[in-house]
């Protein structure tokens, strides 16, 4: 049958040449069009590190003075201090509530703002412009339980990471930022230094969790855990003060926010700090990405649909007309003893053909153009740590992709053709021939 596809094929050269140079360039239009949207899509799918699944954010509000009930004493920084830390074991009694810890500043996993540094490894005198993101954290509050964080593969656990007594000059990464820059999962001995303003500071590296998304649009970065002081944290509260609530397994998180809002809002009070909204931390991360690059993705997401659907409605009707033309020369087939079933395997055939073909010359051409100019890398705005994900290797990269069109390309000329050629290969052979 094959040969037989390549001749009439051949034949019919013309026809098809037209067919072949359309299909050639919807395939070089299908690569610029999808590979973005198909490397960020994998970007959003990777895991985040934490299961935030199972998270909530308490927000917080400050008695005025001009309120009934202000109490001037209670306003000091250590008096503030103290009222946070019971509003977060308070949050704790609450029986869904398996874990809650202190959340302070505005820079922290799936939150609309950063703080970064920029680090060396200790001994090494090369340029280094990779940015750590900062995640803020008070220690012996359950931080890296609530979070779910998984443990390391070697050092302490998620909790001792917590309950550690910790000196101004530690801090922990994610196995991710560990291999980047020592090459180890072991983050024994490791230790960074500093430059700022003609210091230079060592920094130990007391652990390790595994590796997380900072934002959850894009793949894992550079991140760490900064421990800080209570006298830091006063400057905090209430304005980017949360308290980080972890539901227990198996309550809904529907009735949780039905449940449990009411009452926070009644028992989640000391001295002039108050409970003020509930939202869990999916709708924090939407909330992010709304402010972020989300628009961005779901306009070339609907780019890439609508051009999908033109894709299928131009290309699949091009070839539904072109096998509609060939009746006359299905009834010949017909008369002569071919079977309905031989018949649309046969066009079904040419299709295939014809999309190889137009495919592998079509991703030649893109090919040029990715050569010089390279292909997406999402909408990352730094540089990856390392290659990791097959996106990140040109001749994976660029093979998944071009299998992508190819199966888009094979989907939309194979419904073009099977639906009229099962239908004419079931008339009679003298209804096809009647106008011969």
């Amino acid at each position: 049958m094959f040969r037989l596809i390549l001749k009439t094929l051949w034949a019919r050269r013309r026809r098809n040449a037209w067919l072949l140079a359309e299909l050639i360039l919807v395939c070089v239009l299908s690569w610029a069009i999808f590979d973005p949207v198909i490397v960020v899509t994998h970007d959003r799918m990777i895991p985040l590190g934490y299961d935030a699944d199972r998270l909530c954010l308490v927000s917080l509000d400050v008695l005025q003075p001009s309120v009934p009930g202000y109490d001037s004493l209670a306003s000091k920084g250590e008096a503030k201090m103290n009222s946070y830390l019971h509003l977060m074991r308070q949050a704790r009694q609450h029986p869904d509530v398996e874990q809650a810890t202190a959340l302070l500043g505005f820079s922290y996993p799936g939150s609309q703002g950063s703080s970064t540094s920029t680090y060396k490894v200790d001994g090494d005198t090369t340029e280094n412009n990779t940015s750590v993101f900062h995640t803020f954290y008070l220690p012996h509050t359950n931080f890296f339980e609530t979070y779910g964080f998984r443990p390391g593969a070697k050092g302490l656990t998620p909790a001792e990471l917590s309950d550690r007594p910790y000196v101004p000059t530690e801090l922990v990464l994610d196995e991710n930022t560990l291999d980047y820059y020592f090459h180890t999962d072991d983050p024994r001995g490791k230790r960074f230094w500093s430059y700022d303003g003609g210091d230079t500071t060592r920094i130990t590296i007391a652990g390790t969790v595994g590796t997380i998304k900072y934002s959850s649009e894009l793949r894992p970065m550079a991140v760490s855990f900064v421990p800080m002081n209570e006298e830091l944290a006063m400057g905090y509260i209430p304005e980017d003060a949360r308290i980080l609530i972890r539901v227990k397994e198996g309550v809904s998180m529907d009735r949780f926010l039905h449940d449990f809002k009411p009452w926070m809002l009644q028992n989640l009070r000391a001295g002039n700090l108050y409970a003020r909204d509930l939202k869990t931390y999916r709708q924090n991360i939407d909330e992010t990405e709304f402010s972020g690059s989300a628009s961005l993705y779901r306009r070339n997401l609907l780019v890439a649909v609508f051009f999908l659907i033109n894709l299928c409605l131009g290309v699949a009707g091009t070839f539904w007309l072109q096998t509609r033309t060939r009746r006359e020369e299905i009834g010949v087939m017909l008369s002569f003893g071919g079977t309905p079933g031989y018949i649309v395997r046969l066009l079904l055939g040419e299709g295939v053909v014809l999309t190889t073909v137009a495919t592998l010359a079509g991703c030649f051409v893109y090919l040029q153009y990715a050569l010089s100019e390279g292909l997406s890398k999402g909408m990352a705005y730094f540089d990856n740590l390392r290659q990791e994900y097959w996106t990140d290797f040109f001749g994976q990269h660029f093979l998944i992709v071009s299998l992508i069109v190819y199966a888009i390309l094979l989907m939309v000329v194979s419904v073009g053709v099977y639906l009229p050629a099962r239908h004419i290969s079931r008339i009679q052979p003298t209804e096809a021939l009647r106008d011969e």
